[in-house]
C-alpha cells in the first residue's frame, strides 16, 4: 500500500542506487534502499529529491528496506535562498530528534505545512520558531507557556528564567547572566506567537535554542552552517 512521504536526505549506494531517508506520514522515519535510482532513465532519479511530495511503497524485515514504488504526488515544492535552507534545517531536526520507525501523529502534517509556508513568505523566522515548538509539543518535550515550574500563572510583571526541560522559573529580577531570561509580559506574547519585532524573535531563537538543546545534543547541526555561509543562523 502506499503512502504520503518526503525525502530527506539521500546519498550514493552502490554503483548505480540510491539510500534514501524517508518521512511518512504513517511510519515515521526510516530507509530504503532505491534500486537503480542513478540510473539517467531509472523515474525514481528526479523525484527522489528533497522537499517534493510522494507516494511510496517498500518491504523488508529490518532496518534498511528496499523501495517497491514511488510516485510524485504533486509538484517539487518552490524552495529558494532562505526559505531552502530553512526546508533543510526543518529535514535535520526531524532525523536528529525522531526515532525510526516510531510514526508521531500530526507531526507529518504540520511539516508539511510549515514546507508550504516557507513557499509563501519573505520572513520565515517566525515559521520556523513555531515549527520547533510543534516538534517538541509531539514528542513530548513541550512546556507550558501559561504556567511556571512551580504551577503558578505566568504574571506580566514578574521577570523569569527558562529551565531546558522544567519549564519558567520565577527570579527576583534581570541579571547578566547568560541564561534565557524574560518579563512574564513578554512571554505571554511568546506564547501567543505575537513575533511582532525584531526584539521579541530574536528572544524566541535564544528561548527555543536552549529549548532544543537537551534532545540534540552538542553535535553542530549541518543546516546551521549552510545558513552561516548563505545568511544567518535559524
Amino acid at each position: 500500500m502506499m503512502e504520503p512521504a518526503f525525502v530527506l536526505h539521500r546519498w550514493p549506494y552502490q554503483d548505480s542506487s540510491l539510500l534514501v531517508e524517508l518521512f511518512t506520514a504513517e511510519h515515521g522515519r526510516y530507509r530504503v534502499i532505491a534500486k537503480g535510482a542513478k540510473r539517467p532513465k531509472n523515474p525514481w532519479r528526479s523525484i527522489l529529491q528533497p522537499f517534493t511530495p510522494l507516494q511510496i511503497s517498500s518491504r523488508g524485515r529490518h532496518e534498511l528496506q528496499t523501495l517497491v514504488a514511488a510516485e510524485a504526488s504533486g509538484n517539487a515544492l518552490d524552495l529558494r535562498g532562505t526559505a531552502l535552507y530553512s526546508g533543510f534545517y526543518l529535514n535535520e531536526l526531524i532525523q536528529r530528534l525522531t526515532t525510526p520507525y516510531h510514526a508521531v501523529e500530526g507531526l507529518f502534517d504540520d511539516y508539511q505545512h510549515t514546507l508550504s509556508l516557507l513557499t509563501q513568505v519573505d520572513h520565515v523566522e517566525p515559521i520556523l520558531r513555531r515549527f520547533e515548538w510543534q516538534l517538541l509539543c509531539h514528542l513530548g518535550h513541550g512546556f507550558d507557556w501559561h504556567i511556571d515550574n512551580q504551577q503558578q500563572p505566568i504574571l506580566p510583571a514578574q521577570a523569569y528564567q527558562f529551565i531546558p526541560e522544567d519549564g519558567f522559573m520565577p527570579i527576583a529580577g534581570m541579571t547578566q547572566s547568560a541564561r534565557v531570561q524574560l518579563s512574564g509580559q513578554d512571554l505571554i506574547r511568546l506564547g501567543a506567537f505575537e513575533l511582532s519585532d525584531q526584539r521579541l524573535l530574536k528572544l524566541f531563537k535564544r528561548l527555543m535554542r536552549a529549548a532544543l538543546q537537551p534532545y540534540l545534543g552538542d553535535k553542530p547541526l549541518r543546516s546551521r552552517q549552510l545558513f552561516v555561509q548563505f545568511k544567518e543562523l535559524p
